[in-house]
């Protein structure tokens, strides 16, 4: 559990999105299972950006800026994490949501988004 109560929201909400991706998934609606996988990234990502710097960013431009400072200033996980983050845009919500593009491995990137979650997580705690 985070200490900044909002940044606890976004992670919370990110967990939800990222079982509703899954879900939607399973049940054959890759595009929108796919948008809730970015999602649950994104929310995630801006969670541990407010709770790591207390600087609350709500566009996504600023969530990626806080998240590569993080990695420039604190290295290691913190850089994978700016790498995972550009699979993760580049596959769903670049090329699933707004190509319609489908790889056959969608669904497996959508579940790990579940590990990212959990990395990001740690980090925050």
């Amino acid at each position: 559990m985070l200490k900044n109560l909002g940044a606890e929201a976004l992670m919370q909400d990110a967990r939800a999105m990222q079982a509703e991706g899954v879900r939607l998934m399973d049940a054959g609606d890759w595009r929108d299972g796919a948008d809730k996988g970015w999602l649950a990234v994104r929310n995630a990502t801006a969670a541990l950006v407010w709770e790591v710097t207390g600087v609350e960013n709500r566009s996504t431009s600023h969530i990626w800026a806080g998240l590569r400072q993080l990695g420039q200033d604190r290295g290691g996980e913190y850089r994978e994490l700016r790498s995972l983050w550009g699979h993760f845009a580049h596959h769903l919500h670049q090329g699933a949501f707004y190509d319609g593009v489908y790889h056959g491995d969608l669904p497996e990137i959508v579940r790990e988004v579940a590990d990212y979650l959990r990395r990001v997580e740690e980090l925050a705690g």
